[in-house]
């Protein structure tokens, strides 16, 4: 069963152009993973320094290749000072 996920980002707005190219390269890279079926980027309209990405797996152990894959450690190690909030992650399930 898929498993989907909503990510909130808000970032500081000093490293705002930053953020958003690295979550390019989590973007690219994730959807490398064999069980990362959708990961889109979005950018909360009229606030460039918040940035929500959803993100849809093929099952809960596609989740945990994700999160236990190289460039989403040095990632979550190199975010942790330009964020403005701990990032908001809500794991959703599809009620069809």
């Amino acid at each position: 069963m898929s498993v989907f996920i909503f990510a909130s980002l808000r970032c500081l707005p000093e490293h705002s152009q930053a953020l958003r190219d690295a979550m390019r390269g989590m973007q690219r890279d994730s959807l490398a993973e064999a069980g990362c079926e959708v990961y889109q980027l979005l950018q909360e309209e009229g606030d460039a320094n918040v940035l929500h990405v959803f993100e849809r797996y093929r099952d809960m152990a596609a989740v945990e290749a994700h999160r236990a894959s190289a460039h989403y450690q040095a990632y979550r190690a190199w975010v942790a000072d330009k964020l403005a909030a701990p990032v908001e992650v809500k794991l959703l399930q599809a009620l069809d």
